[in-house]
C-alpha cells in the first residue's frame, strides 16, 4: 500500500511564510490562522502563528512588511521554435531567484515590462544553469502570444513558486528505486527537472515520452544523457496506454513511484491504468490548476478534494488522486 501524502503548504519554511493569508487568517495550513479556536495543524516542524504573530523575520516584525516574491526585468537571449506556437526562452536572473528555481516543481511569472500586472502567466523551469533560466511557453492565448510576439527581448519575471508537481515529497525523498516517468506534450519541459532530481537521488529512470498536441518529442536526448531510459511513443492513447500496462503488471518492472508529466486527462488516463492493474503505489502529478496569482490570493486554482475540502492548488500539497474530476 502507497505512503500516505500529508497535505501541507509548500511555501512553509519559506522566506514567503507567514504569507498574506496569514495576515488574512486564511492561511491554508494553521488553524489559528484561519480563524478556528484550537490548534489543528499537521507538524512540519514549525509554527506559523508563532512566526506570524512574534518572530521578526529578516529583522522586520511581521505587520510591518509582507515577505514578497522577487520581480526583476530581464532579457530574453535565446528564442528558438521548437514546434508550432511552441517556444524555448532563455533569460538571466539573479543569484537569488536562480537558486530558489533549482528546486522541483518551480515556476515563475511572466509579462512584458510595460503591460499591467494582470497579463502575468506562470511558466515551468526547465533547465537552470548559473543564473539562465529555460522555459518552454506555448502561444495559444493572448498573454503568451503578446510575449513572444514582442521584437522588444525584454521580459519582467515574478517568482519563485514552487507548487508546479503534486506528489513532490514523493519525489524529493524516494532513492534506490524504479520511476516510471510519462511525459506528453508540453508536461516534457516540467518532466526534465524532475528526472534530474531522482537520478540525482540514485533511482533508476524509465521514461515514456509523446508528442502530444505540440507534435514533438524534444526531451529525449537531454533525457538519455542524464542517464534515464527513454521510450518514445506516436501517442499515449494508442501506443503508449499498453506499454504503461505491460510494466504495470509485470513484477520484474512494476515502479516504485509514477510520475505523470502532462495534461489532466493524461493524469487521470495513469489512474485507470493503474487501478486496471491492481497496483497501490505513489503518483506525482503536474500542476495543471488556472493560476492567477500565485499567492492563494484570487482563488482560482481552488479545487474539491474526494473528502469535501477545497483547496488552492497553487499553495497545497496534496495527492492527485484526492481531487475531483
Amino acid at each position: 500500500m502507497k505512503p500516505r501524502l500529508t497535505v501541507s503548504c509548500i511555501d512553509i519554511n519559506s522566506p514567503y511564510c507567514p504569507c498574506l493569508l496569514a495576515d488574512t487568517n486564511h492561511c491554508v495550513f494553521c488553524s489559528h490562522l484561519k480563524g478556528q479556536p484550537v490548534c489543528d495543524c499537521n507538524w512540519s516542524g514549525v509554527c506559523i502563528l508563532y512566526e506570524r504573530r512574534w518572530q521578526p523575520k529578516n529583522g522586520v516584525w511581521r505587520g510591518e512588511q509582507a515577505p514578497q516574491r522577487i520581480e526583476a526585468e530581464s532579457t530574453v537571449t535565446r528564442k528558438e521554435l521548437i514546434a508550432e506556437q511552441t517556444y524555448l526562452l532563455e533569460f538571466a536572473v539573479g543569484d537569488e531567484l536562480a537558486a530558489e528555481l533549482g528546486k522541483t516543481g518551480a515556476f515563475v511569472f511572466l509579462r512584458l515590462p510595460g503591460d499591467p500586472h494582470y497579463f502575468h502567466f506562470p511558466v515551468g523551469v526547465m533547465k537552470v544553469a548559473g543564473n539562465d533560466i529555460q522555459v518552454v511557453v506555448e502561444a495559444i492565448g493572448p498573454k503568451s502570444s503578446r510575449l513572444i510576439d514582442s521584437g522588444a527581448g525584454a521580459v519582467l519575471v515574478r517568482g519563485p513558486y514552487y507548487n508546479g508537481v503534486l506528489g513532490q515529497p514523493w519525489i524529493d525523498n524516494i532513492t534506490c528505486g524504479t520511476i516510471l516517468l510519462i511525459a506528453g506534450g508540453m508536461g516534457q519541459p516540467p518532466a526534465l527537472p524532475i528526472a534530474a532530481r531522482l537520478l540525482a537521488n540514485g533511482n533508476k529512470v524509465v521514461a515514456l515520452l509523446a508528442p502530444g498536441k505540440i507534435g514533438r518529442v524534444f526531451i529525449a536526448d537531454d533525457l538519455r544523457a542524464m542517464g534515464a531510459t527513454v521510450h518514445a511513443v506516436d501517442s499515449l492513447r494508442r501506443t503508449g496506454n499498453d506499454l504503461l500496462a505491460a510494466w504495470l503488471t509485470c513484477a520484474d518492472t512494476r515502479p516504485d513511484l509514477v510520475v505523470s508529466a502532462g495534461p489532466d486527462d493524461q493524469h487521470y488516463g495513469v489512474i485507470t491504468a493503474m487501478q486496471a492493474a491492481g497496483v497501490d503505489i505513489p503518483m506525482a502529478a503536474t500542476n495543471n490548476a488556472t493560476l492567477c496569482c500565485g499567492e492563494g490570493i484570487c482563488g482560482s486554482c481552488e479545487r474539491e478534494t474526494n473528502d469535501d475540502r477545497r483547496i488552492r492548488l497553487c499553495k497545497v500539497q496534496t495527492d492527485f488522486s484526492q481531487l475531483v474530476p
